[in-house]
């Protein structure tokens, strides 16, 4: 069985990335390897709407992406956004970035363990991935894993 990978905003948008060049070269190479069936890949309404909301020219670039790269979109539901304020209620991820819990919360519900993203400060980090996991236990979810896209091309090689 393939793993399955849930991709936030955050690698999406690093295809618009100045750089670091290497981000961006992982970034890609990632997307190679969905495109290629290395991985499953997923994505939520919660990306399709901060997708939109960028720039046009960025939105552009990451709407071609997306049409190329076979990801699968997931809804959210009523448990979604109840594990997503859990979440925030427990301090796991801060009040102002109720979109990341949302983006955790949708994966974990629809069994996806691995989010991939760039985003180290509210997402992938020690403490955050503890006190999410401390959530999903207490609510009887799945433990997930938080990992950049780095993590995940190195394990093709």
């Amino acid at each position: 069985m393939k793993p399955r990978l849930y991709l936030d905003t955050s690698v999406l948008g690093a295809v618009c990335d100045p750089g670091p060049e290497e981000r961006v070269a992982a970034t890609m190479r990632l997307l190679q390897g969905l495109r290629g069936g290395a991985w499953d890949g997923y994505v939520s309404v919660v990306v399709l709407e901060e997708v939109a909301r960028a720039p046009e020219p960025i939105r552009q670039r990451i709407i071609t992406e997306l049409q190329k790269t076979p990801l699968s979109v997931l809804e959210e539901s009523s448990e979604r956004l109840t594990l997503a304020r859990a979440y925030v209620e427990a301090g796991a991820i801060p009040t102002q970035y109720e979109d990341d819990a949302r983006h955790v919360a949708v994966a974990t519900v629809s069994d996806v363990k691995v989010i991939v993203s760039w985003n180290f400060r509210h997402m992938v980090n020690i403490e955050r991935k503890r006190r999410l996991n401390s959530v999903n236990v207490r609510e009887g979810d799945p433990l997930i894993d938080l990992i950049s896209p780095w993590e995940v091309i190195y394990e093709q090689g």
